[in-house]
């Protein structure tokens, strides 16, 4: 039985490596280890949204979740649609990312959930769409971004990455974009008029 170690990994880690692992198990059981309640309810949730079987022990502080596919059984996907019944089905998300960190608070747990958020993101089957970048936002597109990787994954699904220059000349940043197109207010207001629905991180 393969068994998938997640322990020490920070949400959604533990899901993303269980999801990879359960496209590739044809059929039969796999073991997914994690060490904390929070990793195990989501797995537990993510492995029964795509009708598997799960049994789950405890032992030391570590959580052992064996999860049973039956041979041949499809990956559940919601449709758009059902996902977000206020949009058109297949229309594109934009982004309109505005901070260099998530949410207000502790600005190192601020930072920690932008990155886990681009992660998550680009481990995702969403629909690829506009990233757009304002702001203290413009900072994440530049070099010595610790978001360039999950960036990089989501350009090449096809979502498409622009900074705001007039943010970019603000900070000095201008020649230090890394990723994507520089783009300005018009065009922002353009991308977010024609989105079915726009995602707003500050």
């Amino acid at each position: 039985m393969k068994v998938i170690n997640n322990c020490g990994l920070s949400c959604p880690e533990p899901v993303i490596q269980t999801k990879k692992a359960l496209a590739e198990l044809e059929g039969g059981s796999l073991t997914c280890l994690v060490d904390n309640p929070i990793s195990r309810e989501n797995v537990l949730k993510f492995a029964r949204s795509q009708g598997c079987t799960t049994t789950v022990s405890e032992e030391g502080g570590i959580f052992s979740i064996v999860i049973t596919k039956t041979e041949g059984q499809p990956e559940r996907a919601e449709p758009p649609e059902k996902r977000f019944p206020w949009t058109n089905a297949g229309a594109p998300t934009a982004y309109l990312i505005a901070a260099d960190e998530l949410g207000r608070g502790d600005g190192t747990l601020g930072q920690t959930l932008m990155k886990t958020y681009l992660y998550a993101l680009s481990e995702s089957q969403n629909t690829p769409g506009p990233l757009l970048f304002v702001n203290a936002g413009a900072k994440l597109t530049c070099q010595g971004s610790l978001h360039l990787p999950s960036l990089e994954r989501l350009a090449a699904k096809g979502f498409t990455i622009k900074t705001c220059g007039l943010c970019l000349d603000f900070y000095g940043l201008k020649d230090s974009l890394a990723i994507g197109e520089i783009t300005n207010m018009y065009a922002i207001i353009e991308a977010l008029e024609q989105a079915a629905k726009v995602v707003t991180l500050s």
